[in-house]
């Protein structure tokens, strides 16, 4: 292994790593320095707390219809690789893809047999 070939896996360590690093300390000065104008505009600066323990209940069944759908997506891209001559790739990001798009469908049809009010009510929490 020569230089340049010893070159990219260290690279490939370093600068992620190092982008990461950046992008938190980035994150946590920007908020600060929000925190610092708003108080000495005599502004509030209780929008950086979160609303407590409401939970918006909505995300939390997307995000779970979403994952429990991959899951399933896997299972039978499984199959549909071992019962056919159907490539691997294929097979996996196809049905993933279906059994993830099926779920939101399925997610947005119960969303919408929510009464609005309701709907609007999570929204505004997590704003």
């Amino acid at each position: 292994m020569g230089g340049a070939e010893l070159l990219i896996p260290i690279m490939g360590i370093i600068w992620p790593m190092l982008a990461l690093i950046v992008f938190v300390y980035m994150y946590f000065n920007t908020r600060t320095k929000i925190k610092m104008a708003l108080i000495q505009s005599g502004r509030d600066a209780s929008i950086f707390r979160g609303s407590g323990n409401t939970v918006n209940r909505l995300r939390t069944l997307k995000q779970g219809v979403i994952c429990v759908m991959g899951g399933i997506g896997l299972i039978i891209g499984s199959v549909l690789e071992a019962m056919t001559n159907m490539p691997e790739p294929v097979a996996y990001i196809a049905s993933i893809l279906l059994l993830i798009g099926l779920g939101l469908i399925v997610f947005y049809v119960y969303a919408g047999r929510q009464p609005l009010e309701e709907i609007s009510s999570e929204l505004i929490e997590t704003i």
